[in-house]
């Protein structure tokens, strides 16, 4: 299977880049694959929406339909038929794996957990702590707050919880989690009605949140996250065995359209951020500034996953599931049982 593509054809597909939100560019004549993520925009998915943009998926002969659920975890939709790949915190599929759902991981896009903390200015004045301040005492100044998260199981959650271990405290008593549906506007709203005094989210409703809510970040987690998180495989793609089976030609396609967007992105990150300012239409220059630099190299080189990472995801998981009374991954869910990296290597061999 040959689509002709090398590092001349990666820098041509970014030249043709056009400037808008979105563009559909593949043909209709194109295998197509259907993809689910949490929230219709976000940096997380930019790898996704740029190779579609830019022409990278086309390149790679397949046509990408991208949908959002609004809801916090979405792996269960692998087992519907209807959803080729769900992109998302490996975390839900660790644990939908445990559970004997027949999914893996087959590619990774985001290396840094690019979730951030943002808390209400009043409440970051009144405890006596900004985005500079040492870990333990931002952690401390959680304690008796309500803090929005898309729900248990999710990231957001998950990371709430992991900064309670960090601290000494207890993410069942200490502080409420409070769950919120509709995305980044559902968490929005609840900010403004007084329901949360602060949330974790990924951009662009943490940069919207302090443009425009009077907030600010009390973790930034891409550029100053908690030591043990510096590097994080934080978003993949997973789909189901059966699709793995039966639709693998499509799959192999799927990943080199994302490493011809992840080449493009390390290549030429000028027109990223060209193209990114666009698709975040109504963005405050100086807040967009503030976001590409907090958000822009979060990327991946190549889209093969990593067996060192995983193993980091499987020991965060099972801090989480302490604080959660759930019970540990099992041993028995390895590299070798839980990821297809060969989808992606193979996406790979041609570039």
């Amino acid at each position: 299977m040959s689509y002709n593509i090398n590092r001349r054809t990666v820098l041509g597909g970014a030249a043709a880049l056009a400037l808008t939100p979105r563009i559909a560019l593949a043909s209709n004549s194109l295998p197509e694959v259907t993809t689910l993520r949490s929230t219709a925009k976000s940096w997380l998915w930019l790898v996704e929406d740029y190779g579609t943009a830019g022409g990278f998926f086309a390149e790679a002969g397949i046509k990408v339909n991208s949908n959002a659920s609004n809801r916090g975890t979405n792996i269960a939709a692998l087992q519907g038929g209807g959803v080729d790949i769900v992109l998302g915190d490996p975390g839900e599929a660790l644990r939908a794996r445990a559970q004997n759902l027949k999914v893996r991981i087959i590619a990774k896009m985001v290396g840094r957990y690019a979730s951030h903390v943002v808390l209400k200015n009043a409440v970051l004045t009144e405890r006596g702590v900004t985005e500079a301040s040492p870990v333990a005492d931002k952690i401390a100044a959680l304690k008796g707050l309500k803090l929005g998260t898309t729900g248990p199981g999710a990231a957001p959650d998950a990371l709430f919880r992991y900064l309670a271990s960090l601290g000494g405290m207890d993410p069942n008593t200490d502080f409420q989690l409070v769950p919120i549906q509709g995305g980044g506007p559902g968490v929005l709203a609840a900010l403004q009605q007084g329901v949360i005094d602060g949330f974790c989210l990924s951009s662009p409703t943490a940069d919207m949140a302090i443009d425009r809510e009077d907030c600010d970040y009390l973790f930034q987690m891409v550029s100053n996250p908690p030591e043990q998180m510096k590097e994080f495989q934080y978003i993949t793609a997973s789909a189901g065995e059966e699709t793995i089976a039966n639709r693998r030609d499509v799959l192999v396609r799927y990943c080199q359209g994302l490493a011809l967007a992840q080449k493009s992105i390390a290549a030429d990150p000028e027109k990223f951020k060209a193209w990114a300012k666009e698709y975040f239409d109504g963005m405050s220059p100086e807040i967009y500034e503030v976001a590409f630099a907090n958000n822009g190299s979060i990327y991946f080189d190549d889209p093969v996953p990593s067996e060192e990472l995983l193993a980091k995801n499987i020991e965060y998981i099972n801090t989480v599931n302490l604080l959660m009374d759930a019970e540990k991954l099992p041993e028995s869910l390895t590299f070798s049982n839980m990821v297809e990296p060969t989808i992606a290597q193979d996406a790979i061999k041609e570039l």
